[in-house]
């Protein structure tokens, strides 16, 4: 009898995908932006295929249980050996935010989503070899408007350390030349805010804005079409360049991690780069300093205590 009454409450209960489709509604309204609707899609399928393969019975998402989530993770980890705690832990930070709105919605019983521990590297930057071949301007006599203008985007990067999707809806009207500052309007946080184009960038941009020639409401990196460059296009493009130049690195992101780790190592303000990359949790900035830890041997060499008695230290010879 109480079986049949669960089997009878349960089939009152919103299925997973009904769910599911609640939790992205209410990131629309909340404006988040089409990448992240994006990948809350891609991992439920994950989530979706797990359940098909192994627990079929679970209909709705008050019969996910802590078990299940942990079960997945062994259950990725059966079928791809290689796969890192990075990736897994990507798959869980969706879920931690699709089950945590079913929680708070009361469709399902509270838990902790606990991610994997990672030992975390130094990300990885280009280096000063990589951005010099990377940084020679192409001979402006022969070379095309697409080569000219990748060359100028990664200018931007190195200038800026915006991210992609930033830097692809920057319009034309969005640069002040005479105030040397750029309107970003596309950030990850949906702040709306103001960065300066520095000394170096200036030349660089103007430039290529007199040969850009376009009007206000065009993109100011645009496709050979005149259209916003997608995300794939952008990566693909640049992809392309990098190895072109000698430069097997093809990630965009590593240009905003060679911004950030310069700007650290030149003793520059965390909370300015705080501001500069736009994050509003200053644990990020944290994280570029630990993470670029290994870079500060010139200052350890320099501003130490031990390092001001070189000449009592290395005075005299030991025999052994």
């Amino acid at each position: 009898m109480k079986r049949k009454n669960f089997i009878m409450q349960a089939s009152n209960e919103l299925t997973l995908e009904e769910a599911f489709k609640r939790f992205i509604n209410a990131k629309k309204i909340t404006n988040k932006a089409e990448e992240t609707i994006k990948y809350y899609e891609i991992r439920f399928e994950y989530l979706q295929e797990y359940i098909e393969s192994q627990e079929p019975d679970i209909k709705y998402p008050s019969q996910i249980l802590s078990s299940t989530i942990d079960n997945y993770i062994l259950w990725k980890k059966d079928n791809n050996p290689d796969i890192s705690p990075n990736t897994i832990n990507n798959h869980l930070r969706a879920f931690r935010a699709i089950l945590y709105y079913f929680m708070e919605e009361g469709y399902m019983k509270g838990f902790t989503i606990s991610l994997l521990t990672v030992k975390k590297n130094p990300k990885e930057a280009y280096s000063t070899e990589e951005q010099g071949l990377l940084l020679e301007k192409p001979n402006m006599k022969n070379c095309s408007f697409t080569e000219y203008r990748n060359w100028v985007i990664i200018c931007h990067f190195l200038a800026t350390g915006n991210r992609s999707k930033t830097v692809r809806s920057i319009k034309v009207k969005h640069v002040n030349l005479s105030n040397r500052m750029i309107l970003l309007s596309e950030t990850k946080n949906h702040d709306v805010y103001e960065i300066p184009i520095s000394n170096e960038y200036y030349p660089i941009l103007a430039e290529y804005m007199q040969i850009r020639n376009g009007q206000p409401e065009d993109f100011l990196f645009c496709s050979q079409y005149g259209n916003q460059l997608t995300d794939g296009g952008l990566r693909c493009i640049m992809r392309k360049y990098n190895l072109k130049h000698g430069v097997q690195k093809t990630s965009l992101h590593k240009f905003r991690n060679t911004f950030a780790r310069h700007w650290i190592m030149e003793d520059g303000s965390t909370k300015k780069l705080q501001y500069a990359l736009g994050h509003n949790d200053p644990k990020m900035v944290d994280e570029y300093v630990k993470l670029y830890g290994r870079d500060l041997k010139k200052d350890f060499d320099q501003y130490t205590p031990l390092s001001g008695f070189k000449d009592k230290i290395n005075r005299r010879k030991i025999d052994m």
